[in-house]
């Protein structure tokens, strides 16, 4: 038999071998490109100092090409998120921002395009980064509903991440949302929601009627 024909012979059988095994190769091809893009972390090169980055700036009627208010800020080594719109955790990925290392989640008010997100965002930090304790979620009076909605929501789901992942990704303590309500400050008032590390958050009461309460 000649040598191109013993060529092509493997050249032939390898395709039929990629061709059957297809599947299993495009799944270990997602699953190294998935772990690339959940531990590569783009803030670990920040200089120290403060960061702003917006993972959203749509509204609450769909728009392709926005997604729901979602602001990133990167205090020193600290994570914070404002607002949780849709698409805003799937942007942070995007941008390398790794979920796991967010501190605490701020709401300005509970507008639903400013919160639908906040379900995907507590439990994909939970499991990035094998959290042992819940999500602050830091917001006015009125918060602590929210957050009870949002754990009621995915207890069911919990318990699967947990059995499928196992308490080395998915430890139960770190599931779902802790709320840390501040009272409305007064109109050119300060409240300090946060304070720890040499990092401060206040927030001040702003005007978004008819909606009440809403601070920035």
């Amino acid at each position: 038999m000649k040598k191109s024909t013993l060529i092509l012979a493997a050249v032939a059988l390898i395709g039929v071998i990629i061709y059957t095994q297809r599947a299993d190769i495009a799944m270990r091809i997602m699953a190294r490109g998935a772990e690339s893009a959940m531990t590569r972390d783009t803030t670990a090169d920040f200089a120290d100092g403060l960061h702003v980055a917006l993972c959203g700036a749509g509204g609450p009627l769909p728009d392709p090409k926005r997604s729901g208010p979602c602001v990133a800020v990167v205090a020193g080594e600290h994570m914070f998120v404002v607002d949780a719109g849709t698409n805003g955790l799937r942007n942070l990925l995007r941008m390398r921002y790794p979920p796991g290392n967010i501190e605490a989640v701020l709401l300005t008010h509970f507008h639903s395009d400013h919160m639908d997100g906040l379900g995907e965002m507590a439990t994909i930090r939970w499991v990035n980064g094998a959290n042992t304790q819940p999500l602050p979620v830091i917001g006015p009076q009125g918060v602590q509903q929210i957050v009870n909605g949002f754990n009621l929501a995915y207890t069911q789901d919990s318990k699967g991440r947990n059995a499928h992942h196992g308490d080395a990704v998915a430890p139960p303590s770190g599931f779902g949302m802790v709320a840390e309500p501040f009272e409305v400050p007064a109109p050119g008032q300060l409240e300090t929601v946060y304070d720890q590390d040499g990092v401060k958050i206040q927030a001040l009461l702003v005007d978004h009627g008819p909606v009440k309460p809403a601070v920035g």
